[in-house]
């Protein structure tokens, strides 16, 4: 369990923390001379059958809140320090603010320096401290008055922290590492250190992270938990962390950068969040105001855009979207703290909604629904929420790195029989099952308005539907919304047009004879298709009547023209691309030259050239080097018959 000091300056945190652990937490010569903390402090003290309890001894005056602020995050318990010669003082409440804003649930209050007044001053000190809690729903809070030199009432202070330690329930260590930095140092002979608190996740020796602040890759070379040598570090634990790579030192990363798996580097600077400001701010939080964003170890200077109202009354609760100066990385669900721009006050904190916040229309209704969907603790129910109120559907990658989600997780949501997840891997959209349908059943209208404007056209291409749906869907769902349409007989498929089944596109009976005599010849049983020009002979007809007959028949998709001089029925068109297909899934390399393409298909080299260019520009294979990949199903580009 970590535990953190928090109150006014010079009310006793430092002694406190050294009658508990036996460690004067002090370090620098600076703190020593002044006799006043100034940076972060900490303390260990072993606990029987758990792991040790950890002490974060804060500094109080209030020119070092940032500090103070950068040793808070994650930690399991509050330890409130009023002495009682001063009793409540403005540092008092605002550390306290500053833990009940990061969600800080379990607290205990020490009353110190009992012994510089009499009983009656405890009591009325106690009574003051009584009323700060009850204020912020925490009356049942236990309060402890101690004489820490003198070591009265230490001991029932240690049991009841004791107490706590052994109850508290293991972190999870679901998600990926993450692991805000709050120092950073070298040592002779071992090489650079760097110590925080790890929030989600495990990593292990020898594990590779990236640095944030420059995207470095480091290796870790060892692991103090809890100030203890260790194989893992877990979420819930400070760690000291020996970590080795290139360009890496103490002065390449600093305090508020952030050691994480390589999944979770995803910078941003717009971060949509849910606000609540302080009571004891006298104004309402405006839009536009300037602050200072602390989170993680971090501190940013920031910009509130409140995205409802115009401002945030005092005591009330938001959604705003923090516009930053510099990156973050930051995930859902993070609690974070505002101070005002001269950084002499507390404000405002919350929680992080949406790590990757729109900078158009992020007040409009539908993103405030949104956010009102994405505002969930459960992943779960989140992605069910949000999936329910898209029309264009849920970016999955996104919602699973703001989510920290591991791909096990990722797998367990999307097993729900109501969610449809379509689209190439790394650029998935989620549906629900009843924006899924609505969203067929505008395709469906879309390509009906398409033949009505143009009806000489064999029907709409992809991007015709994306212009007409009105909607940012992306190609790859509308390829696989036409898949099933098609499948379902609810559309045809000419080339790569889609067409409503009852559409027609009438051939006069000449055209459709030398069609059908011309796609016999197009379409050999073995070898190469002739050239327009070797057709036209074959054919025994003028060439430019084949080719205005065979470019109308291009219009209604049963031909394709893969190159200036060349056509091929569609259907023997996708045969050569489900060819192509089977070719690259027996390669080991999941490739295919020109030459092993020849062979499979009997083709020759020249019409395979072309073919395989022609397959290039659709997107359906991919040259690299002398090789090719294939990109895409055949089954979403090529047409399995033709149709009149």
């Amino acid at each position: 369990m970590i535990v953190a000091t928090a109150g006014h300056v010079d009310h006793g945190k430092t002694e406190l923390v050294r009658a508990l652990t036996g460690v004067d937490t002090d370090r620098l010569p600076e703190e020593k001379t002044r006799g006043l903390s100034i940076d972060l402090g900490f303390a260990y003290r072993p606990l029987a059958g758990n792991s040790p309890l950890g002490f974060v001894d804060v500094p109080g005056h209030e020119k070092f809140v940032r500090n103070m602020l950068a040793g808070v995050g994650g930690i399991d318990l509050g330890l409130l320090v009023v002495a009682a010669d001063d009793g409540v003082m403005p540092q008092t409440r605002e550390h306290f603010a500053i833990l009940d804003l990061l969600g800080i649930d379990q607290c205990l209050v020490a009353i110190t320096k009992t012994d510089r007044v009499d009983a009656d001053r405890v009591r009325q000190v106690r009574n003051d401290v009584a009323t700060l809690l009850g204020n912020a729903g925490r009356a049942d809070v236990e309060v402890f008055p101690v004489c820490a030199p003198a070591n009265d009432g230490i001991d029932a202070l240690r049991m009841a922290l004791d107490a706590r330690g052994r109850e508290l329930p293991q972190r999870t260590t679901e998600g990926h590492f993450r692991m805000a930095i709050d120092r950073s140092f070298s040592l002779r002979g071992i090489g650079p250190v760097v110590t925080g608190m790890v929030l989600s996740g495990g990593a292990a020796i020898d594990d590779e992270l990236v640095a944030s602040g420059n995207g470095r890759r480091v290796r870790i070379r060892g692991i103090r938990a809890l100030d203890q040598a260790s194989d893992l570090a877990r979420a819930g634990e400070r760690c000291a962390l020996n970590i080795a790579g290139r360009g890496v030192s103490e002065r390449s990363m600093t305090r508020g950068d952030w050691l994480l798996h390589p999944r979770m580097l995803a910078p941003t600077r717009r971060i949509d969040v849910d606000l609540r400001v302080l009571e004891s701010e006298a104004r309402a939080l405006k839009h536009w105001t300037a602050v200072h964003l602390h989170v993680g170890a971090a501190r940013i200077a920031a910009r509130v855009a409140v995205l409802e109202g115009g401002s945030i009354g005092a005591g009330e609760r938001g959604l705003a979207q923090l516009v930053l100066a510099r990156d973050a990385c930051v995930a859902t669900g993070d609690r974070f703290v505002l101070r005002d721009q001269s950084a002499r006050r507390t404000m405002a904190g919350g929680h992080v909604v949406d790590p990757f916040a729109p900078q158009r229309g992020r007040a409009r209704s539908a993103r405030i629904t949104a956010l009102g969907a994405m505002n969930r603790q459960d992943p779960g129910g989140a992605l069910h929420a949000l999936a329910a109120c898209s029309d264009a559907g849920v970016p999955l990658s996104p919602f699973a790195v703001a989510r920290n989600l591991l791909p096990a997780q990722v797998t367990a949501l999307l097993a729900s029989p109501t969610l449809i997840c379509v689209g190439p891997a790394g650029s998935e959209r989620v549906f629900s099952t009843g924006r899924w349908q609505n969203l067929l059943a505008r395709i469906e209208a879309s390509i009906a308005e398409f033949h009505r404007a143009r009806p000489a056209l064999p029907g709409a291409s992809p991007e015709d539907i994306q212009r007409l749906l009105h909607l940012p869907v992306e190609r790859p769902v509308i390829e696989a919304a036409s898949v099933e349409l098609v499948q379902a007989g609810r559309l045809g498929r000419r080339g790569a047009r889609l067409n409503l089944p009852a559409h027609e596109m009438p051939i006069d009976d000449m055209d459709r004879q030398l069609l059908a005599r011309a796609a016999t010849c197009l379409a050999p049983a073995s070898g190469s298709p002739p050239s327009l020009h070797q057709a036209a002979e074959a054919l025994a007809v003028d060439r430019k009547v084949l080719e205005a007959v065979l470019k109308r028949a291009v219009r209604t998709g049963e031909m394709a023209s893969i190159a200036s001089n060349r056509y091929v029925p569609s259907a023997y068109l996708a045969q050569l691309a489900r060819d192509a297909e089977a070719l690259a899934a027996k390669s080991t390399t999941g490739g295919f030259t020109v030459a092993e393409y020849c062979a499979a298909t009997g083709t020759g080299r020249n019409f395979a050239i072309d073919l395989l260019e022609y397959f290039d520009r659709l997107g359906f294979t991919r040259r690299s080097d002398n090789r090719r990949q294939v990109l895409r199903p055949a089954a979403h580009l090529f047409a399995a018959k033709t149709h009149a």
